[in-house]
């Protein structure tokens, strides 16, 4: 609502200023095209691991699409309030959805290209040596994952893919 100013001062235009205070919310809110991805019977207490994975099927897709990184991105969401076992949910990043989740949705065999795509890229890279136990740019990081870069391995998520694709 609307508060008083405290104490009445000048503004950068040399008048007195005595009004109002309003409070401002900003919020952003946009429709897009949503993939929600559900490994049944698997657990994993790691969130590393989930976050290692998410980031690696966002990399995955957006090669395998031919699409730029930016316009796809994620978020785990704790199914049926269980953290060892989150839903990943894909997103078109784009206002309105640009039909790239989709696409991957309505076709089995586009999300078993993403898999495989996702699988040449992490064993492409050499980080981490024979541990495979981090990531770096060439794999799973970029800018706005930084909160979690040091929990993402690209090991667990060779092992875990090519368990899938067998």
């Amino acid at each position: 609502g609307n508060e008083p100013v405290k104490s009445p001062h000048q503004t950068p235009w040399r008048t007195k200023c005595n009004g109002k205070l309003t409070r401002v919310y900003l919020g952003y809110e946009f429709k897009t095209d949503v993939l929600q991805i559900r490994f049944e019977g698997y657990e994993n207490g790691d969130p590393g691991f989930w976050y290692s994975l998410l980031y690696a099927l966002l990399e995955g897709a957006s090669q395998a699409l031919e699409i730029d990184r930016q316009d796809l991105d994620g978020v785990l969401y704790p199914y049926a309030g269980d953290l060892s076992r989150p839903a990943l949910i894909l997103y078109d990043d784009v206002p309105g959805g640009a039909g790239h989740v989709r696409r991957i949705a309505e076709n089995q065999e586009r999300l078993v290209e993403v898999l495989k795509t996702t699988l040449e890229k992490l064993k492409l890279c050499n980080c981490g040596g024979e541990e495979r136990d981090t990531s770096c740019y060439g794999c799973l990081r970029n800018y706005r994952n930084q909160f979690c870069h040091d929990q993402l391995k690209r090991g667990p998520i060779i092992d875990f893919i090519s368990s899938i694709l067998r």
